[in-house]
């Protein structure tokens, strides 16, 4: 056991020593043999030293092209998105007329997509990831990763919901009603098909109330109407929901105010 645990550090040794020499050589087809091997190895990280040597040595030449290729290739096999979505969109610019451009786009559009945050954090990257992916499926609707692209585009455009709708909750949770119902109501209008549907309308009917119930005299009026207005809409678009007993109890709250005042709690 001790002799094939001395065999396999000499062996790494010699590796090292023997792809150290290769950077440091002036002889760049042994580079770029050495940068495939490592590449088909899966040793991405080590493989990028030498395809950007043979890049800058000959960046016009067949050599070149694959070279800035598989940089960007490498940078995504080993999960580095950033980088590899600089390469990837560098190359597009470097080799337009590639066979590997709808490849690099595609993964470039990926790249963005693995750097969209969780829902609770800013949205911005999501919305970017959505542009590379609708741009990629423009420019290439006959491609075989269309399918994928428009799966990807509808878990981020459900994430780009969930964050709308923390932000609905949010407004709920502290008491600022006015924001829930503008935040709720402009939920609504934008997504007329959502799992978030029933719950953003409860929001936006208790907020309502709420809202009409810490009102002051001359909004009163304006704000019970709104409160029974969305409490009707609410019942033509979820008749079975388990909500409605409570949402009826604030719209008869809310109608007894026009005459009995703020005293219903």
């Amino acid at each position: 056991m001790k002799f094939v645990v001395t065999l396999l550090i000499l062996l790494s040794l010699v590796s090292c020593s023997t792809y150290n020499q290769i950077v440091k050589s002036d002889d760049y087809e042994a580079k770029y043999n050495e940068a495939n091997r490592l590449f088909a190895e899966k040793k991405y990280e080590r493989s990028i030293t030498l395809y950007e040597q043979v890049f800058q040595r000959s960046p016009k030449s067949p050599q070149g092209e694959v070279s800035f290729y598989r940089l960007g290739k490498a940078a995504y096999n080993y999960g580095d998105w950033y980088l590899a979505s600089y390469y990837l969109t560098a190359f597009q610019t470097k080799f337009p007329y590639s066979n590997f451009v709808e490849e690099t786009i595609y993964l470039a559009a990926l790249c963005a997509v693995e750097n969209s945050p969780e829902a609770s954090l800013d949205q911005n990257e999501t919305e970017m990831a959505l542009n590379e992916l609708q741009g990629f499926i423009t420019r290439f609707p006959n491609s075989n990763h269309v399918d994928t692209c428009n799966l990807i585009m509808d878990k981020l455009r459900f994430k780009l919901q969930t964050k709308e709708v923390l932000n609905v909750r949010l407004y709920a949770k502290t008491e600022n009603f006015r924001a829930a119902t503008v935040a709720a109501a402009a939920f609504l209008d934008n997504y007329p098909i959502s799992t978030y549907r029933e719950e953003v309308g409860y929001i936006l009917v208790t907020n309502h109330y709420f809202l009409a119930l810490n009102s002051i005299d001359t909004k009163l009026e304006e704000r019970i109407e709104k409160t029974v207005e969305s409490y009707s809409d609410f019942l033509a678009e979820f008749p079975n929901s388990s909500y409605l007993r409570e949402l009826e109890d604030y719209k008869i709250k809310a109608e007894a105010l026009k005459t009995s005042g703020k005293t219903l709690k």
